[in-house]
């Protein structure tokens, strides 16, 4: 279960904004909330623990670094897979060819 406020994504609004109606933003999904929505639970796949030290931009970078990357390794497993069939196929009508 997440909760929007203690996500590293929530980015929290200045207290001397002049427009009081939203307490933040969610970075990632691009939604703002008010006060009293803030620390709900949500059913959120995207939630990502708060780390003291990191800025919500810190944590929206590297988030998006470490999307990057797991799409790249999905990527790459995909073509060795393609690869290696493509080799067996080749290989399989060299042999079967009289």
């Amino acid at each position: 279960m997440a909760r929007c406020g203690r996500c590293g994504l929530w980015e929290s609004y200045p207290q001397n904004d002049p427009d009081r109606m939203w307490a933040g933003a969610c970075l990632w999904y691009q939604t703002r909330l008010a006060d009293g929505f803030v620390y709900e639970s949500r059913e959120c796949e995207d939630f990502f623990e708060r780390f003291p030290s990191m800025s919500p931009k810190e944590h929206f970078d590297y988030k998006i670094a470490r999307e990057n990357i797991r799409d790249g390794y999905t990527a790459g497993r995909r073509a060795l897979v393609f690869s290696l069939l493509a080799v067996f196929f080749s290989l399989f009508s060299i042999w079967g060819t009289p």
